[in-house]
């Protein structure tokens, strides 16, 4: 949204609002392609952190974490250098739009986050379908302590439910 205009600068999100029917298969693929991106942005984050953590120790290797457990509530845990001590550190990685970096936070990752407070971040890695890596790593927001940043921060964030769990007794 610019000068109180609409610029479409995704042609799939143009035909959604323009087509009326989503097949089942459109969905697989476009699930598939969300996939894929949420992949790459993942290995982007990974090899920048062991590249950090090369500087602060050799030894120390990162941990792509999201490829054996997707269950733990991060993607990645990495190290940084803190008080001139070295400590764990555990990475989300959400690949976002550049317009407004909106994101989807799990259950899992908000309870975990909130058990590792500043110890756990959020990476949000906008989106530049123009650049050959697929992202502008130059705009990566890093978060941490999300609930003082994100959900007691109303003047920046907005934070919507985006459905329900319901059950008969």
């Amino acid at each position: 949204y610019e000068n109180n205009e609409y610029k479409v600068i995704d042609n799939d999100i143009l035909e959604l609002f323009l087509k009326n029917e989503y097949s089942p298969k459109k969905l697989e693929k476009d699930l598939q392609d969300k996939k894929r991106l949420g992949d790459d942005a993942e290995m982007l984050i990974f090899k920048k952190e062991q590249d950090k953590v090369d500087q602060i120790n050799p030894s120390l290797k990162v941990d792509h974490v999201a490829l054996r457990d997707v269950s733990a509530g991060y993607d990645i845990q990495s190290f940084r250098k803190k008080d001139d001590k070295v400590e764990k550190i555990y990475i989300e990685v959400k690949a976002v739009s550049k317009s407004n970096y909106k994101f989807h936070l799990s259950v899992q990752e908000k309870q975990t986050a909130n058990k590792l407070k500043d110890k756990y971040f959020i990476y949000l890695l906008p989106i530049d379908k123009s650049n050959p890596d697929k992202f502008d790593y130059n705009q990566l927001l890093k978060i941490t302590n999300i609930d003082k940043s994100i959900f007691q921060n109303k003047l920046e964030w907005k934070v919507e439910n985006d459905g329900f769990i319901i059950f008969k007794n």
